[in-house]
């Protein structure tokens, strides 16, 4: 009697097993993966460091001579010479703002400001000093200014703090209310609860620092006013610094409230930007502490349920 043949049976393989995907497995050992807004972080400081780079270079000469005169031109004269130390003080603090490499930021100064003076130095003294004393001006300017810019990275307030002394010095015609008001608004970004009373002061700081830099420049340009021609142009560099600086500091002394109180009231019109970006601000806080909170708890629950699995 034969006996039924036995079905056949499939030989194994030696295929390799499936891999599971990395969402997959993050999904099997309990780790959640990481949240877009991480990713766009992460995306953002990779790519910010280039994109700070252009940003500074275009906004050098917008931020210091806009309005002033045309496009790449510096107003080399010595009757400018206030207007040419102020807007590049300013043009050299804002590209310090944004560039935190020294080597890079210097190379964008010297390079717009060198461009400059290609376009628009005097072939000849037309003054005593002329040349000498506008060549000094733009190297004091460009290095007062990275120096005032140099600390804006260091976080929102210390960034803010830049912005105010860049609008106060600048004689560029742009609006430089408007960019005070958003600075008044930064501190509210490292804003809490806990943290009422010194956020509060930093905005007064940052009131007062605006106040006390566009008191300086307005000085200095009162003061420089004396150099018209026929009066100063050929004074010693001496006697002209000393003509230029006593009615600069008459006019810090017996004007300062009476400034003050005009740049106040030209502010009060912008400050509904400084609500509107202040509750931005806080909103976004409070939305990405949620989903920090909401992550933190997800982990959690994770671990508990891996940890009671195990058990």
């Amino acid at each position: 009697m034969s006996t039924p043949a036995s079905p056949p049976t499939s030989t194994p393989t030696n295929s390799p097993p499936s891999t599971p995907t990395s969402a997959a497995s993050r999904a099997g050992s309990g780790t959640p993966s990481p949240p877009r807004l991480e990713q766009g972080r992460a995306l953002a400081r990779k790519v910010w460091p280039e994109v700070a780079l252009l940003l500074a270079a275009l906004l050098w000469w917008p931020v210091g001579f806009a309005g002033v005169t045309s496009w790449l031109h510096l107003p080399l004269s010595v009757f400018d010479g206030d207007v040419l130390f102020l807007g590049a003080t300013a043009a050299a603090a804002s590209v310090s703002l944004l560039v935190r490499s020294p080597w890079p930021r210097f190379a964008i100064v010297v390079v717009f400001s060198g461009l400059g003076w290609l376009l628009d130095a005097p072939a000849a003294d037309e003054y005593p000093y002329e040349r000498a004393v506008l060549a000094g001006l733009l190297a004091a300017a460009a290095f007062i200014g990275i120096a005032l810019g140099a600390r804006g990275s260091k976080g929102p307030v210390a960034g803010a703090t830049v912005v105010v002394v860049v609008a106060g010095l600048s004689p560029a015609s742009w609006p430089t209310q408007a960019a005070v008001a958003v600075a008044l608004a930064l501190p509210f970004a490292v804003a809490t609860w806990q943290r009422v009373a010194p956020t509060i002061l930093s905005v007064v700081r940052l009131a007062l620092t605006w106040l006390l830099f566009a008191l300086l420049a307005r000085a200095l340009e009162y003061g420089w006013d004396v150099l018209r021609p026929g009066t100063g142009g050929g004074l010693t560099v001496g006697e002209q610094a000393r003509r230029v600086a006593e009615p600069a500091w008459d006019f810090a002394r017996t004007q300062w409230w009476t400034y003050s109180q005009t740049q106040l009231r030209e502010l009060v019109p912008w400050l509904w930007v400084t609500a509107v970006v202040a509750g931005v601000l806080v909103a976004g806080r409070v939305a990405t502490a949620r989903v920090a909170a909401a992550r933190k708890r997800r982990v959690s629950e994770l671990d508990a349920a891996r940890a009671g699995r195990r058990g």
